[in-house]
């Protein structure tokens, strides 16, 4: 019993761990975004310019909202990985510590970006921002409120599975920069909802929440399925509200609706015959998606070596480099866990994905690309390794 209780301690810090290296990944990302680096700009920084940065200003609200949005998971994950044996005080005092010199780092590096202002400001409110996650997060503890790993159908999950799923909210999220009026649009929720339907992004929702939740499957137990799958699209829907260059559209919510019926009964019926029904389908759904609104009119265009934009937002447009990456990712890991030989699956998708490429090269605005091919083969040489660390790992057999 100790050695199970000591087991499932470790892999909840292995996991807060992980949570906290991608939380401060994002946090830099967002804070030096669109990366417009000028390193003479900080050699030009004379009196005049360390007097602004270091006055008081009154912040915005948006920045306020949007530090808070990274800095308040940050104290809670820093705290929770102290040790115990410091004391409450010497745990909020290291977290505050933590969030200041890390705000302190990312404000100077903003500092070599062209349309970025360092503040004295944000290190301030991101310094009391993670000390008063890490207080909440003590006070739970304190009240006998743990943190639990979500039930896993097997030990060492599968990390393609974790990966679509890190696609999936990506796409949604990209650029990870707040929205200047996204505070705007929860006082305000009708301007927040594009009411323009198109046919080819409802197939593409539709295929996506169907794969997500096949995913999904495969790596939670029964129990901790439907809290796992409805967070993960709650967080979908208010990405786009969130994050800049982002429209939450009708036709996304309607597909996650039409999606539920066939999610859920992919979630009760045995495993291969999970995977084949939303293979029946994501496949259609996204072939429609794919070449809609087939319209064949133009000029043939090949660029063969050119790369999508990072997100479409699942629009009747050319899919973008996010889209791309998780729905033939998502096929190969789909294929594969039908049991179909890995083989076969990487030429029939390799001669999927050409045709669809060549096809699209009539339609108006888009263009035959290399990138689909590439993310299949990708795709395949991750699901190879996969297979074959599995494979090692079940014949590892432990000394006496």
């Amino acid at each position: 019993m100790t050695t199970r209780g000591y087991a499932s301690e470790r892999a909840l810090r292995r996991a807060t761990v992980w949570l906290l290296a991608f939380t401060v990944l994002f946090m830099v990302y967002a804070s030096l975004y669109p990366f417009d680096f000028n390193p003479g700009r900080l050699a030009s920084f004379g009196r005049e310019e360390w007097r602004h940065a270091l006055t008081w200003r009154r912040p915005v609200r948006s920045d306020i909202i949007a530090n808070l949005i990274f800095y308040l998971p940050f104290g809670a994950l820093v705290v929770s990985l102290t040790p115990r044996r410091w004391g409450a005080w010497r745990r909020l005092l290291f977290t505050l510590g933590a969030g200041a010199g890390l705000s302190v780092l990312i404000e100077l590096a903003q500092t070599t970006t062209v349309n970025r202002d360092p503040s004295i400001t944000d290190v301030v409110v991101n310094a009391v921002s993670a000390v008063t996650a890490a207080l909440l997060a003590l006070g739970a503890r304190g009240l006998g409120l743990k943190p639990t790993l979500p039930e896993l159908r097997a030990h060492r999950p599968d990390f393609v599975a974790v990966l679509l799923i890190a696609l999936w909210i990506s796409m949604h999220a990209a650029p990870f920069m707040p929205a200047p009026r996204f505070v705007w649009y929860f006082s305000n929720p009708s301007r927040a909802l594009d009411w323009e339907w198109s046919t080819g992004a409802f197939a593409g929702f539709l295929a996506g929440y169907v794969l997500l939740g096949a995913v999904m499957r495969s790596l939670l137990r029964p129990a901790s399925f439907w809290k796992l799958y409805a967070a993960c699209a709650v967080l979908s829907l208010l990405a786009r509200i969130i994050f800049r260059d982002q429209r939450l559209v009708i036709t996304e919510c309607v597909a996650l609706l039409f999606s539920l019926p066939i999610v859920w009964q992919i979630s009760h019926v045995r495993e291969q015959a999970a995977y084949r029904l939303a293979l029946l389908w994501c496949a259609p759904a996204f072939m429609f998606y794919s070449l809609a609104p087939f319209d064949f009119s133009g000029a043939p265009e090949f660029d063969w070596l050119t790369l999508p934009p990072l997100t479409a937002r699942l629009n009747a447009g050319e899919p973008g480099l996010l889209e791309i990456a998780f729905f033939y990712t998502g096929a190969v890991w789909l294929l594969r866990e039908a049991r179909l030989p890995l083989g076969r699956v990487l030429f029939g998708l390799l001669t999927t994905a050409l045709l669809i490429e060549v096809v699209q090269a009539w339609e108006p605005g888009r263009s035959a690309k290399l990138i689909a091919p590439i993310v299949v083969v990708l795709a395949a040489v991750l699901v190879w390794v996969r297979d074959r660390s599995s494979l090692t790992s079940r014949q590892v057999v432990p000394s006496d």
